[in-house]
């Protein structure tokens, strides 16, 4: 895939502080093609792409960048890795979710809930992946749970998307 980049708008800011939005480019592998990302004056997104990989990537980038910290919670529940923060209180917990995961047919699952849920649901997760790949290299962008956890948010897959914890 080619490096294309993101171009995020904040309309929330230049209300506050009056002139125009600030606009931020990030450079991404994944993208087919530009994607526009505009945060309007109550802070809903709005994501801008010309294809339907681009549109789910930019989604799982913005909802992770939105919200990585209650990610990472979703991604242990899911993989049953809960008590590695919690302590002993959620072995048991952890134990049932593992032995509870899915096995089957992962593409015929993800098709279950779209019909091309074999492409939006990878896409959402490379998403999620390039905006965990921008913690790495500036762990500034890491919400403070993260530093009083003493933990750094892990790798997504389609299976954390289609868990049902």
């Amino acid at each position: 895939m080619f490096r294309h980049q993101v171009l995020i708008s904040f309309f929330t800011l230049s209300l506050l502080f009056g002139g125009s939005p600030t606009r931020i480019a990030v450079p991404l592998s994944g993208l087919n093609s530009r994607v526009q990302i505009i945060k309007d004056e109550w802070g809903v997104s709005h994501i801008y792409a010309t294809n339907e990989a681009d549109l789910f990537f930019a989604q799982g980038f913005n909802a992770a960048r939105d919200g990585l910290f209650q990610f990472e919670v979703w991604r242990r529940q899911a993989t049953g890795t809960v008590a590695e923060i919690t302590g002993k209180r959620d072995v048991r917990r952890d134990a049932g979710t593992r032995l509870f995961r899915f096995r089957h047919d992962i593409t015929g699952e993800m098709n279950y809930y779209h019909p091309r849920g074999d492409k939006i649901i990878p896409a959402y997760v490379a998403g999620v992946k390039a905006y965990i790949g921008q913690t790495e290299k500036d762990p500034g962008l890491l919400p403070a749970e993260f530093d009083i956890l003493g933990i750094l948010p892990q790798k997504w897959t389609p299976e954390i998307v289609i868990s049902r914890h």
